[in-house]
């Protein structure tokens, strides 16, 4: 299950909304954007970025079923109608005023609903693939400000995100490694008796910040224990001492992208490392505090608009490739938190250069899923939405 699930938990952290205008959580401090007039160059970049766009988002609504989903064509077990439709949709909110994708967006935002059943029970696994996803970026596509017909069950979806966190509620105590985390266990991670294997039984960095951003962006108070839990687990998930990079879990070496040092210690890398800035900013860091300024100045250091980076041995250099699209997402995140304009230009230059004739991206790499069209175009869409905003200083993001 956990290579289907990594590539798609992070495109939900793709920001979210509250149930108002008045209720959402302030966004991280960001740099300001430039106030400078645009480069000829940049311009030109920018009317390139909006064409991508506007291609991938009639791709991606050339996909969707009458009944609203986007299911994958290529993973079975992304094809049940509510994994994978709430990407796709928030991709489709980014991309410019288009008749198709805008009546795509709404069919899909109306499908996303159906995660909450007419008797208001949430939908789970077997039904749902993945839980995790399904009800985080759900809960993102449905807090919306232009979705708030369907409130009742975007607080239904928040509160069943919460039964899948690592807590005290599920018999895990502060002193796990996973404890304050989620996974991508397909019900309530319970510690003991519950049945699932130790894959489902840890937490990560990914989940997590999926976790986090649908709780606060949808009104959670940042001074919730569930929230003070997660920022403990992401703190661990740090390479303070050393690099000051990011890996993806203390609870699955297995599972790190870029394998172990020598010393047994996990390796950084880059999408991990711009994961972990997001989370530190998103529960409450400032951006001068000493666990940020080491995770900025990791991607200073280590930043390629071409490849996720790192020191990834050689027998791992395929995980680097297979999760290039979740790099470009997470890394035009961090430009915007940064205001790294040239970062921008370089992603947005990459994305270009790899969309395919009819509008979607693929990773020719396999294991991380990203050779699906579906993942990799939502993931696509969103570093060039994104970027172009860090590059004009134009708002543009599924961050309300």
């Amino acid at each position: 299950m956990q290579p289907v699930i990594a590539v798609v938990v992070a495109l939900a952290c793709l920001g979210g909304c509250g149930r108002d205008s008045a209720q959402q959580q302030a966004p991280p401090q960001q740099q300001a954007p430039p106030t400078v007039p645009l480069s000829p160059q940049q311009q030109q970049q920018a009317a390139a970025i909006d064409q991508a766009l506007g291609r991938a988002g009639r791709f991606l609504a050339s996909r969707q079923r009458e009944d609203g989903a986007i299911p994958s064509r290529t993973y079975a077990a992304l094809k049940d109608g509510w994994s994978l439709t709430p990407l796709a949709v928030l991709a489709l909110r980014m991309v410019p005023p288009d008749e198709a994708a805008a009546a795509a967006y709404r069919r899909g935002v109306d499908h996303v609903a159906t995660l909450v059943g007419p008797g208001g029970a949430v939908r789970a696994a077997p039904e749902v693939s993945y839980p995790l996803y399904a009800y985080a970026i759900g809960a993102l596509v449905l807090g919306a400000p232009d979705n708030r017909r369907h409130r009742p069950a975007h607080g239904r979806l928040l509160a069943a995100l919460r039964t899948l966190q690592l807590a005290e509620h599920t018999g895990w105590r502060p002193g796990a490694p996973s404890f304050g985390g989620w996974g991508y266990a397909p019900r309530p991670p319970v510690r003991e008796g519950s049945g699932l294997d130790e894959g489902d039984l840890a937490a990560n960095l990914s989940a997590t910040l999926l976790a986090v951003g649908a709780l606060l962006l949808g009104g959670t108070p940042p001074d919730d224990p569930a929230l003070a839990a997660a920022r403990g687990f992401v703190e661990r998930c740090q390479n303070l001492a050393t690099d000051g990079g990011f890996f993806f879990s203390p609870s699955l070496p297995d599972s790190n992208k870029a394998g172990a040092r020598e010393d047994g210690g996990l390796r950084s890398y880059g999408s991990m490392t711009a994961d972990g800035l997001r989370a530190l900013l998103r529960l409450g860091r400032a951006p001068a505090d000493p666990r940020v300024a080491a995770a900025a100045a990791w991607l200073d250091r280590n930043f390629d608009a071409a490849r996720n980076p790192g020191e990834f041995p050689p027998v791992a250099e395929v995980r680097r490739e297979s999760s290039y699209y979740y790099w470009a997402w997470s890394a035009a995140h961090a430009a915007r938190h940064l205001g790294k304009p040239r970062w921008a230009e370089a992603l947005a230059a990459e994305l270009l250069r790899r969309q395919g004739a009819d509008g979607s991206w693929r990773n020719p790499a396999s294991e991380m899923r990203e050779d699906d069209p579906i993942i990799a175009t939502s993931f696509a869409i969103a570093a060039l939405a994104l970027s172009r905003s860090v590059i004009t200083g134009e708002p543009r993001s599924h961050a309300y």
